[in-house]
Parts: structure tokens; C-alpha cells; sequence
């Protein structure tokens, strides 16, 4: 054998550079940037249920939110531009090519 040093990923995994305190303060600073932000409204069409489930949940620097589908809701911009990221890149039909990562955050 070589001298190589074999990495263990479960200790690699172990590892962290923050404190729960700190990742804790991260996460409120995050949380407080978002609901500082303009809110806007947002629809997620019912041709979305196959494709995200209902209710559509997913986070944006750790803050998650869960829309239910077609109905309006008040989220962040940054929900919202997220929100319409993940719609642009959804395949909802077996007709639909799937849009490269180029295509989906061209705006």
C-alpha cells in the first residue's frame, strides 16, 4: 500500500466549524433578514401537485415555508423567486423537456 491517508467520511462528517450557538444565531439572523423583506403574493398552480405534492414546502436559508397548492398565500420575495425557480424547472408532464441549470436562473 501507499502512504495515502484513507479519509473516513463519518469522521469528516463529525466535524464542525460552528457551535450550536453560533448555527443557532445564524439561523435567527437568516430568519430576520426574511421577515424584514417586502411579502408578496403566490400561487402554486394545481398542475404542480404531481410534481411537488401538496403542500409545497421548501426553504430558503434555512426558513421554510409550506404553500398549499392553489391557494394565495402572503411569502417573502425570496420565498417567491425560489418558489418560481423550482416551478420553472418542474417536469409536470412526460411531454416536457427538462430545462438545464443555464435555463432555469436565465431571467
Amino acid at each position: 500500500m501507499s502512504d495515502e491517508k484513507v479519509l473516513n467520511t463519518q469522521d469528516i462528517l463529525r466535524q464542525s466549524t460552528k457551535s450550536e450557538a453560533e448555527l443557532q444565531k445564524d439561523l435567527n439572523t437568516a430568519s430576520a433578514k426574511i421577515k424584514a423583506q417586502k411579502m408578496v403574493d403566490l400561487i402554486i398552480p394545481e398542475a404542480y401537485r404531481g410534481a411537488f405534492g401538496d403542500p409545497v414546502t421548501f426553504s430558503v436559508n434555512g426558513v421554510s415555508v409550506e404553500i398549499p397548492i392553489g391557494k394565495k398565500v402572503q411569502v417573502s420575495e425570496s420565498h417567491a423567486r425560489h418558489a418560481q425557480i423550482l416551478m420553472k424547472g418542474a417536469t409536470i408532464s412526460k411531454n416536457q423537456k427538462r430545462l438545464t441549470p443555464e435555463e432555469l436562473y436565465k431571467d
